[in-house]
């Protein structure tokens, strides 16, 4: 190596959760979404052309030339995975390249720069592009200057030491402040900053702040290059029926410990480290490319298969409103009675990935099921929070392979977390989530899917009326339970045995609970007279 300085520098956009959910509007919600994803490929890479070419940034946006070096554009593999530190060195002094992309994922992206130079006058011109395009998204980027490509992993070590210091000095203020007399938008108290057109028959018009501004428009932009990836645009569209049948589910699936999984494919198989940038950045970079490729692409793929086996090919884009697909994260809408369905095949094909290398995959999936004109990001929120229990419970039981799956049914409660709601609504009657993959054998207190298809096989042996009882005293008493299913066998003489699969007596009335409020939505037999009863009911 050279005596020049080369420089590791770590990119983390801050509070992404706050920009892309401080709106309730789909499009703006989705727009934000790319924002956040595409932004060093709008932003970044532009600047670097900008600096070295001594052009403007509007300029640099329209070249085709790239001024950093990168593996991949978008979803676009382009150079594959591999890392060397000789044609780095080569691309730095021979081809007017400023930098190569070390890794994208994890939320992180690492850039190597020629010196720490050309990293500084890069980043200015950068964060003022982001301000200027985003008006308040925030980038941190923290670097460390590194001697040799021996050791990948102590530099990473003291960048993120590093970069935790610089985390504790960050300043959180919004870019520009009002006077008195400007408009602002209540949501952000961000002055508005120009009308738009949220609708074209009849024309509606809003004013909006800078803010929203620009996720509207980078909606727009994806819109116009591919109309069919997020599906449909009308949520009351996906509904069964209006007045009669008006649910929707939002579906939120996240990976399991993928700061674990980026740990392992840095190991041997002798549990020993890689250490060298060549072989860390490889295996980075490869793992990066098959997160998206597992966790996304595929899983996509299976979802629109699933809507097009249940109905026609031309249906299957009106079935499903996608919002968020990035890394290991996807966010959906869909009708409630396809939510488990849809959240079961995604999983269930995920287990069954092999890329060879001995990582297993695993997600948990939050469902919420809410009324079409709720606001989306409070069922968003709880869909979340439906995952997170999953990945809580997933932790508690040292079951990291497996994949999981709860569902809330919202029934008000705007405002309040997820553990107080149910608390309020049903105490300790709730046996979610669910294990999909991976359930942990001869563990008696948890509760699988197939328990639950099994428990509702004996179900649809009953009339509906009975299956509906059984939630009231199910919450009532184990007591009343236990006489109420005495009662149905006694009426029942060809049902012989109800629920002997769960041994746990406790754990079966949480199940039945739970089976029973969802049992027209998910389980409740297709069967003419069953739906006429539902409808009378509705009306």
């Amino acid at each position: 190596m050279n005596n020049t300085k080369y420089v590791l520098a770590m990119y983390d956009i801050r509070g992404k959760q706050n920009y892309i959910y401080t709106s309730n509007h789909i499009k703006e919600i989705i727009g934000g979404s790319r924002v956040i994803a595409d932004c060093y490929e709008d932003y970044l890479f532009p600047a670097a052309i900008a600096y070295r070419d001594g052009i403007s940034f509007e300029e640099a946006r329209k070249c085709d030339k790239q001024a950093i070096y990168t593996y991949k554009m978008g979803d676009k593999i382009i150079e594959g995975r591999d890392f060397s530190s000789g044609a780095f060195e080569k691309r730095m002094s021979e081809e007017e390249f400023l930098g190569e992309v070390v890794y994208d994922g994890g939320g992180n992206f690492f850039v190597l720069y020629k010196d720490k130079k050309t990293c500084v006058e890069i980043n200015k011109i950068f964060t003022k592009a982001v301000l200027q395009y985003t008006y308040s998204l925030r980038v941190l980027c923290t670097h460390i200057e590194i001697d040799n490509f021996d050791d990948y992993l102590e530099d990473r070590r003291k960048l993120y030491e590093k970069h935790a210091m610089c985390e504790s000095k960050e300043a959180a203020t919004i870019p520009t402040q009002v006077l008195p007399f400007t408009q602002v938008d209540y949501r952000t108290s961000m002055p508005l900053y120009k009308k738009i057109a949220i609708a074209k028959e009849p024309i509606i018009e809003k004013k909006v702040c800078k803010e929203s501004y620009c996720k509207y428009q980078k909606y727009w932009e994806l819109e116009k290059k591919n109309r069919d990836t997020f599906g449909e645009k009308i949520l009351d569209n996906l509904v069964t029926e209006k007045g009669v049948d008006s649910h929707l589910a939002v579906i939120y699936i996240d990976g399991n410990n993928m700061g674990a999984k980026v740990q392992n494919c840095l190991k041997r198989s002798d549990g020993t480290d890689y250490t060298s940038y060549d072989d860390c950045v490889a295996r980075l970079r490869q793992f990066s490319i098959n997160i998206q490729k597992n966790y996304i692409d595929d899983r996509m793929k299976d979802i629109d298969n699933a809507f097009a086996k249940k109905y026609s090919k031309n249906e299957k884009l009106k079935k499903r409103r996608f919002v968020i697909y990035a890394g290991d994260e996807i966010n959906f809408i869909c009708n409630a009675k396809d939510a488990l369905m849809i959240a079961e095949t995604y999983l269930n094909n995920l287990d069954k990935v092999d890329d060879g290398d001995g990582v297993k995959h695993s997600a948990c999936a939050g469902i919420a099921i809410f009324h079409s004109h709720t606001p989306y990001s409070e069922a968003y929120r709880i869909a979340e929070e439906c995952c997170e229990s999953g990945k809580d419970r997933m932790k508690q039981k040292k079951a990291g392979d497996a994949s999981m799956v709860d569902v809330h049914y919202c029934q008000g409660a705007i405002g309040i977390n997820l553990e107080k709601i149910r608390e309020k609504e049903v105490g300790e009657l709730i046996s979610k989530p669910w294990f999909v993959t991976g359930y942990p054998e001869g563990d008696k207190t948890e509760v699988s899917l197939n328990m639950v298809k099994t428990m509702v096989e004996q179900l649809n042996q009953l009339s509906r009326s009975n299956v509906k009882g059984l939630a009231e005293v199910a919450k009532h008493s184990q007591t009343r339970l236990n006489m109420e299913l005495s009662r149905i066998l006694a009426h029942n003489k060809d049902v012989k045995e109800l629920f002997g699969h769960i041994e746990d007596k406790e754990l079966m009335r949480k199940m039945l609970y739970d089976v029973v409020i969802l049992y027209d939505l998910w389980f409740a037999k297709e069967k003419e007279d069953n739906k006429n009863e539902q409808k009378k009911s509705h009306t």
